[in-house]
């Protein structure tokens, strides 16, 4: 069966929603836009009808002179009036791309935190580039498009009530330049397409070259990734390439025809003329109308392709804005904080299903870890409680409430995350600490500080507290990140503490002295922890050991020495690796 063939995407299809508000100023812009054009015509008239003087009567000067007056005017007004209704229309473009931006914005709060983990580089290229992008189509698309094709549309108009067969001859001329232009269109929707795509494993191809540098140094790989890289610039440089050869021909021989409609104007009209069936003035005035046409419609040409790419953008953005969010509810109070998960399931978007009806429950105040083989399920079963993604079946609950009863900011509240990737601003120390307890003292962070003991480092750093991390702070090593990130994780002082691998990147002269302060911080919180070195879940009172998105085993670490070859296989294992 064939396929239903999809039309392409358009700005006002996508995002029109958004022009709504600002609709009076666009329309404004637009009857500005018309009445300038009309100014503009009534400058040709006043020109044509001193030709047509000049060839049919005497005139006098002060007749010709008010003619001029008379067009000069005109051009003045319909230079003032395009220029206003750019005015207007830059104005309303502006406020229709502030409230994009903020919409985005907005919908990246309450996106789920799992979206983020597709990468960021897009959402700031779209954020940025792609919003910014639109205005210059969308500040002079109504106005200027609108002047383009009404001008000479008035024109052609103008000349057949002039001379129907000199604009007959003057429309052919110019409909047979476009249709032979016209074959640059052809296939537009895919080929852009192509180009977008290309243009895509360019920049994957520079980023990926440029942040794996030191690796494809190391490993004596230049030549192979050197490769790649020159391999994506070429396909991006050749496609380009490509498509003009295909159009150039169209473009030039298109170019020769349309653009000169006044030579066969000129032609016929002299034959007519030596017929003595036309007016000299009327010649004169159809040759300078037909100078008229072709430069607006080429520029508007030139906006339907604009219009092309802005709703290919569009619509990359409104898939963002349609993203499905995380069901939550009008809220809910929680008196305990024990957690629940019952038949819970799994699976990643349009993908198949990594976790199967999980079952288990922590009692308020308790740990639970979970440990196993990567990629078994355990950091996605932490993350669900999180708020990275919703459950696709079972219920998570929260002292016997489900999530979805809670509002976002409730769960904020309750749940403290962290996690291996960790990220800090580009600020000082003591604000990074801040982010958890906003009104907390200098006096309270360095308390906090020293629980997990992390004061005596910080003190050791140039300016101690003051100190400023760099961007995602790069100027710390990933222990001092994750060591600051722990102590942030206390100072929000969450119920719920979460912790996903927080002490991978520790060393182990540190790691005591962490799993020291975690315990402080854990004391009276309900705690999941997920870990790789099993030596720091040896406390919890309950562990279950995940594999393939299944809890094969739960119980204390006696129970699971036991009861679980797998788990004391690990076991085993991971003493000779720290002990060796």
């Amino acid at each position: 069966m064939k396929e239903e063939k999809q039309n392409a995407p358009s700005f006002f299809g996508e995002l029109g929603c958004f022009m709504k508000p600002y609709w009076t100023q666009y329309t404004l812009s637009v009857v500005l836009s018309v009445i300038s054009v009309a100014a503009g015509i009534g400058a040709y008239a006043f020109v044509g009808r001193a030709a047509a003087l000049l060839f049919t009567a005497n005139p006098t000067v002060s007749a010709l002179l008010g003619l001029a007056a008379a067009a000069a005017v005109c051009k003045l007004l319909h230079a003032i009036l395009l220029n206003l209704s750019t005015w207007i229309s830059h104005w309303a473009a502006y406020r229709t791309l502030r409230a994009i931006r903020n919409a985005l914005s907005e919908k990246m709060l309450r996106l789920p935190m799992g979206y983020f983990e597709e990468g960021s580089g897009r959402l700031k290229t779209m954020l940025v580039d792609h919003v910014e992008g639109m205005e210059q189509t969308l500040a002079h698309v109504l106005p200027e498009l609108t002047a383009n094709l009404l001008a000479p549309l008035c024109c052609m108009i103008w000349m057949f009530f002039l001379d129907w067969r000199l604009a007959a001859i003057a429309l052919v001329w110019i409909l047979l330049g476009f249709l032979v232009t016209g074959g640059m269109m052809k296939d537009y929707t895919t080929k852009y397409e192509g180009q977008r795509n290309a243009y895509k494993r360019m920049n994957q191809a520079m980023v990926e070259f440029v942040n794996g540098i030191e690796v494809i140094k190391n490993f004596r790989q230049v030549d192979k990734c050197y490769q790649n890289y020159q391999d994506a610039v070429y396909g991006h440089a050749s496609y380009n390439v490509n498509w003009q050869k295909e159009t150039q021909k169209f473009a030039s021989l298109g170019m020769a025809i349309a653009p000169y409609s006044c030579f066969p104007v000129l032609v016929g009209g002299l034959i007519f003329y030596a017929h003595g069936t036309l007016d000299p003035g009327v010649l004169v005035l159809v040759l300078l109308l037909s100078f008229g046409i072709f430069g607006p419609l080429m520029n508007a040409m030139n906006y339907f392709d604009q219009l092309a790419a802005m709703g290919t953008n569009a619509k990359e953005i409104k898939d963002v804005l349609d993203y499905p969010e995380l069901k939550r509810g009008a809220g809910a109070e929680a008196n305990r904080m024990d957690i629940d998960y019952n038949r819970v399931c799994f699976s990643y978007r349009n993908g198949s299903e990594v976790l199967h009806e999980l079952s288990f429950h922590i009692p308020e105040g308790t740990m639970l870890a979970l440990v196993g083989p990567s990629g078994g399920g355990k950091s996605t079963i932490a993350k669900l409680l999180a708020g990275f993604w919703d459950a696709t079946g079972g219920v998570i609950s929260i002292g016997g409430i489900p999530l979805e009863e809670f509002t976002q900011e409730q769960l904020n509240r309750m749940i403290a995350y962290v996690d291996q990737d960790t990220f800090l601003f580009d600020n000082t120390i003591l604000e990074n600490l801040r982010i958890g307890h906003p009104e907390a003292s200098e006096e309270q962070i360095r308390k906090m500080a020293r629980r997990a003991c992390c004061h005596s480092f910080i003190e050791a750093l140039p300016q101690g507290y003051e100190t400023r991390v760099g961007a995602s702070g790069g100027r710390l090593s990933g222990g001092e990140r994750q060591r600051i990130a722990i102590v942030r994780a206390m100072m929000k002082d969450a119920p719920i503490l979460i912790l996903d691998e927080a002490t991978a990147s520790t060393d182990p002269e540190n790691e005591a002295m962490i799993q020291t302060a975690l315990s402080a911080a854990a004391k009276d919180k309900t705690v999941i922890l997920v870990a790789h070195r099993l030596s720091t879940v040896v406390q919890a009172q309950q562990i279950a050991f995940v594999n393939h998105g299944r809890i094969e085993a739960i119980g204390t670490h006696a129970q699971l020495m036991q009861a679980c070859p797998e788990y004391k296989t690990m076991w085993e294992l991971s003493e000779v690796t720290e002990y060796a």
